[in-house]
Protein backbone atom coordinates (compact mmCIF):
# COMPACT_ATOMS: atom_id res chain seq x y z
CA UNK A 1 0.00 0.00 0.00
CA UNK A 2 1.43 3.62 -0.77
CA UNK A 3 0.94 6.09 1.15
CA UNK A 4 1.02 10.02 0.17
CA UNK A 5 4.37 11.48 1.05
CA UNK A 6 6.52 8.68 2.63
CA UNK A 7 10.08 7.86 1.12
CA UNK A 8 9.15 5.04 -1.61
CA UNK A 9 6.28 7.38 -2.83
CA UNK A 10 8.65 10.37 -3.29
CA UNK A 11 11.24 7.99 -5.10
CA UNK A 12 8.66 6.63 -7.28
CA UNK A 13 7.64 9.96 -8.41
CA UNK A 14 11.32 11.25 -8.94
CA UNK A 15 12.17 8.17 -10.86
CA UNK A 16 9.20 8.67 -13.22
CA UNK A 17 10.24 12.30 -13.94
CA UNK A 18 13.85 11.04 -14.69
CA UNK A 19 12.19 8.87 -17.12
CA UNK A 20 9.94 11.23 -18.63
CA UNK A 21 12.69 13.52 -19.15
CA UNK A 22 15.02 10.92 -20.55
CA UNK A 23 12.39 9.18 -23.23
CA UNK A 24 11.93 13.47 -24.48
CA UNK A 25 15.65 14.19 -24.71
CA UNK A 26 15.09 10.42 -26.99
CA UNK A 27 12.15 11.51 -28.93
CA UNK A 28 13.92 15.17 -29.33
CA UNK A 29 16.91 13.75 -30.79
CA UNK A 30 15.05 11.67 -33.50
CA UNK A 31 12.78 14.54 -34.50
CA UNK A 32 15.87 16.68 -35.23
CA UNK A 33 17.12 13.71 -37.47
CA UNK A 34 13.95 13.47 -39.89
CA UNK A 35 14.37 14.99 -43.17
CA UNK A 36 12.03 17.73 -43.94
CA UNK A 37 8.54 16.99 -44.99
CA UNK A 38 8.09 16.49 -48.75
CA UNK A 39 11.54 16.91 -50.13
CA UNK A 40 12.69 13.88 -51.92
CA UNK A 41 16.09 13.41 -51.32
CA UNK A 42 18.37 12.62 -54.50
CA UNK A 43 18.70 8.89 -54.78
CA UNK A 44 16.54 7.97 -52.36
CA UNK A 45 14.18 4.76 -51.87
CA UNK A 46 10.80 7.38 -52.40
CA UNK A 47 12.45 8.57 -55.93
CA UNK A 48 12.91 5.37 -57.34
CA UNK A 49 9.10 4.13 -56.00
CA UNK A 50 7.70 6.80 -57.35
CA UNK A 51 9.76 6.52 -60.78
CA UNK A 52 9.67 3.31 -61.59
CA UNK A 53 6.20 1.48 -59.38
CA UNK A 54 4.85 1.83 -62.74
CA UNK A 55 7.26 -0.43 -64.66
CA UNK A 56 8.25 -2.84 -61.74
CA UNK A 57 4.38 -3.95 -61.32
CA UNK A 58 2.17 -2.56 -64.29
CA UNK A 59 -0.09 -0.86 -61.91
CA UNK A 60 -1.70 2.22 -63.16
CA UNK A 61 -2.63 3.31 -59.51
CA UNK A 62 1.18 4.64 -57.36
CA UNK A 63 -0.08 3.97 -53.65
CA UNK A 64 -1.11 0.19 -54.52
CA UNK A 65 1.73 -0.53 -56.29
CA UNK A 66 3.94 0.18 -53.95
CA UNK A 67 1.72 -1.01 -50.56
CA UNK A 68 0.67 -3.94 -52.53
CA UNK A 69 3.52 -5.36 -55.07
CA UNK A 70 6.78 -3.69 -53.63
CA UNK A 71 5.88 -3.36 -49.49
CA UNK A 72 3.91 -7.11 -49.41
CA UNK A 73 5.55 -8.68 -46.70
CA UNK A 74 5.62 -5.37 -44.53
CA UNK A 75 2.23 -5.09 -45.16
CA UNK A 76 0.98 -8.31 -44.01
CA UNK A 77 3.20 -8.24 -41.15
CA UNK A 78 1.16 -4.97 -40.11
CA UNK A 79 -1.91 -6.33 -40.64
CA UNK A 80 -1.20 -9.51 -38.66
CA UNK A 81 0.39 -6.96 -35.86
CA UNK A 82 -3.07 -5.55 -36.18
CA UNK A 83 -4.86 -8.84 -36.07
CA UNK A 84 -3.43 -10.23 -33.39
CA UNK A 85 -3.96 -6.71 -30.82
CA UNK A 86 -7.42 -6.60 -31.93
CA UNK A 87 -7.67 -10.08 -30.81
CA UNK A 88 -6.25 -9.84 -27.65
CA UNK A 89 -8.17 -6.50 -26.69
CA UNK A 90 -11.56 -8.68 -27.88
CA UNK A 91 -10.29 -11.90 -25.30
CA UNK A 92 -9.79 -9.13 -22.94
CA UNK A 93 -13.02 -7.25 -22.97
CA UNK A 94 -15.18 -10.36 -23.26
CA UNK A 95 -17.77 -11.06 -20.78
CA UNK A 96 -17.92 -14.77 -19.92
CA UNK A 97 -21.44 -16.78 -20.58
CA UNK A 98 -22.56 -19.36 -18.26
CA UNK A 99 -25.63 -21.67 -18.91
CA UNK A 100 -26.75 -21.04 -15.20
CA UNK A 101 -25.96 -20.41 -12.27
CA UNK A 102 -24.80 -23.49 -10.88
CA UNK A 103 -21.70 -23.49 -13.72
CA UNK A 104 -21.56 -19.73 -12.93
CA UNK A 105 -20.69 -20.51 -8.97
CA UNK A 106 -18.73 -23.42 -10.05
CA UNK A 107 -15.82 -21.74 -12.05
CA UNK A 108 -16.34 -18.54 -9.71
CA UNK A 109 -15.53 -20.16 -6.98
CA UNK A 110 -18.42 -19.06 -4.84
CA UNK A 111 -20.19 -21.08 -2.95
Amino acid sequence: MRVIGTDSYVSQKVMMLVLLVFFACILAYSVDGLHVFGVIEKGSVAEQYLNESSDLTGSTNIVNSIVWDLRGFDTMGEEIVFFTGALGVALATRRMVFKNKKDQKKIMGEK
